[in-house]
C-alpha cells in the first residue's frame, strides 16, 4: 500500500460491489465496531476502574474518558485524512480498515489484563485511537460509493448499527468475564471486517498529481471549518452527543447508586435492549417519511424535542420504571434522527475530494463531546446530584435542535 498527500480523483462504482451488497455488509461491520465501543465504555472500563480505585471511581472514569476523547479525536482526524490521501490497488479505505481492525484486536485483548489505572488509560487510549481511525475510514464509504438517492437508506443502516451494537456490546461484556467478553467482541469485528473487505470490495484508486496549493490544503485538517454550514453542523453534533454522553458515560453508576439496581451491568444491558427495540421500531417509519420529503432539519429538531423530554423522565420518576421510560423514549428519538444523519451531513461537506476527512471531522464532534461530557457530568453529580445531570443534558439537547435550524444548505 502507498500513500499520496495529493488529492485523489473520485472512484466510480463500475467495478465495485453493488450498493445493496455494500450496505448489507456495512451493517454487521458497523454493528461490531459500535459493540466494541459500547462494551468497553459502558461495562468493561467502569468495572476495571471500580476494582482499581472504588473510592474515586467517578473522578477516575472522567480522567479515562478524557484520555480516550483525545486519542479518539486524533484517530478520527488521521483516519479521514490518511484514507483520503491513499491510493493503490486496494482502494482508499480498505487498507486502513484491515490494519486498524488488527491493531484494535490486540489492544482490546490486552485491556482486560490491566491492573493499574495507568495501564488501563494507556491501552484504552490506544484502542480508542484505532477504533476511531477505523470508524473514519468506514463511514467514508458512504460519500465514496453510495449515490444521493440511496443515502437515507445508508444512514438508516449506520444509524441502527449504533443501538444494535450497544445491545450486543453491553450484554456480551455484562454476561461474560472480562477476558472472554473482549475476545468475543474483537472476533466479531475481525470477522465482519473481513467479510466487508472481501465481498464488498473497493475499486482500485489511482494517483492523480495536483498542484502544490492543493497539497497544502489537503494537509490542513481543519480548513473546512471556514464554511459556515459545516461549522454549524459540527456544533450541532457536539451538543447532540454532549447531551447523550453526559448521561451514558455514567449509566452504570446511575443504575447502581441512584436507582439502586442490584446488578448494574445486567440492568445496563436491559436498558440498551429496550432503547434499541424502540429505535428499530421507529427508524423504518422515519425512513419512509425521509424518502418522501427533501426536508432534513425537521427530523433533527424532532429528535431534540423527544430526546430532551426523555431525559426529564428520571428527574420526575427516579425509579427503574422511570429509567425504562427514558430508554424507550430516547430510542424513539434516535430512530427519528438515524434516517437522515448521513444525508444531512453530506449536504454540508465542502468538497468531494476531502469527503473522508470532512466526514471524519463531523464524526469527531462525538469525540469532542466525549472530552467535555465526563467533566460536566462528573461535576454535576458531585455537586448537585444525578437529577441535575439529567436536567442539564436536556437543556443541551434543546440547544442542538436550535443550532440545526441555522444551517442554510440543508432544507
Amino acid at each position: 500500500m502507498t500513500i499520496s498527500l495529493t488529492a485523489q480523483p473520485a472512484a466510480t462504482a463500475e467495478s465495485e460491489a453493488p450498493v445493496g451488497r455494500l450496505l448489507a455488509l456495512l451493517l454487521p461491520t458497523a454493528l461490531s465496531l459500535y459493540a466494541n465501543f459500547n462494551g468497553v465504555q459502558s461495562i468493561l472500563t467502569p468495572q476495571l476502574i471500580e476494582t482499581i480505585d472504588p473510592a474515586h471511581k467517578i473522578e477516575r472514569l472522567a480522567e479515562l474518558t478524557t484520555v480516550c476523547a483525545v486519542t479518539g479525536v486524533l484517530g478520527l482526524s488521521l483516519g479521514g485524512a490518511f484514507s483520503d490521501a491513499t491510493y493503490g490497488r486496494y482502494g482508499r479505505r480498505a487498507p486502513w480498515l484491515a490494519g486498524m481492525a488488527l491493531l484494535s484486536a490486540g489492544l482490546s485483548l490486552g485491556l482486560a489484563g490491566q491492573t493499574t489505572l495507568v495501564g488501563v488509560m494507556a491501552v484504552c487510549g490506544g484502542l480508542w485511537f484505532t477504533l476511531n481511525f477505523f470508524q473514519a475510514a468506514m463511514l467514508a464509504a458512504t460519500p465514496d460509493r453510495v449515490p444521493d438517492k440511496k443515502r437515507a437508506l445508508a444512514s438508516s443502516v449506520v444509524g441502527v448499527s449504533g443501538p444494535l451494537g450497544a445491545v450486543l456490546g453491553v450484554n456480551v461484556a455484562a454476561f461474560l468475564p472480562n477476558g472472554l467478553g473482549n475476545a468475543a467482541l474483537v472476533l466479531c469485528l475481525l470477522a465482519t471486517t473481513t467479510l466487508f473487505l472481501v465481498f464488498a470490495r473497493e475499486k482500485p484508486f489511482a494517483r492523480r498529481p495536483r498542484a502544490a496549493e492543493g497539497r497544502r490544503h489537503s494537509l490542513n485538517l481543519f480548513r473546512s471549518f471556514g464554511h459556515r454550514d459545516f461549522f454549524l453542523a459540527y456544533v450541532f453534533r457536539v451538543l447532540m452527543f454532549l447531551g447523550q454522553f453526559s448521561i451514558n458515560n455514567y449509566l452504570f453508576y446511575i443504575l447502581q447508586d441512584h436507582i439502586g439496581a442490584t446488578d448494574p451491568g445486567v440492568a445496563s444491558g436491559e436498558i440498551s435492549a429496550l432503547r434499541t427495540t424502540a429505535t428499530l421500531a421507529t427508524v423504518g417509519l422515519a425512513l419512509w417519511f425521509a424518502n418522501r420529503t427533501e426536508k432534513r432539519k425537521i427530523f433533527a429538531q424532532t429528535y431534540a424535542l423527544i430526546m430532551a423530554a426523555s431525559m426529564l423522565i428520571p428527574v420526575a420518576f427516579p425509579t427503574w420504571a422511570g429509567m425504562l421510560a427514558f430508554a424507550a423514549l430516547s430510542g424513539i428519538a434516535s430512530g427519528v434522527y438515524s434516517a437522515i444523519d448521513l444525508p444531512l451531513m453530506s449536504k454540508v461537506l465542502p468538497s468531494p475530494d476531502s469527503a473522508g476527512r470532512d466526514l471524519a471531522l463531523l464524526v469527531m464532534a462525538g469525540a469532542s463531546a466525549q472530552f467535555l461530557a465526563p467533566w460536566i457530568g462528573g461535576g454535576l453529580i458531585a455537586h448537585f446530584g444525578y437529577e441535575a445531570l439529567f436536567i442539564v443534558a436536556a437543556f443541551i439537547t434543546l440547544l442542538c435542535g436550535l443550532t440545526i435550524s441555522l444551517i442554510r444548505r440543508a432544507p
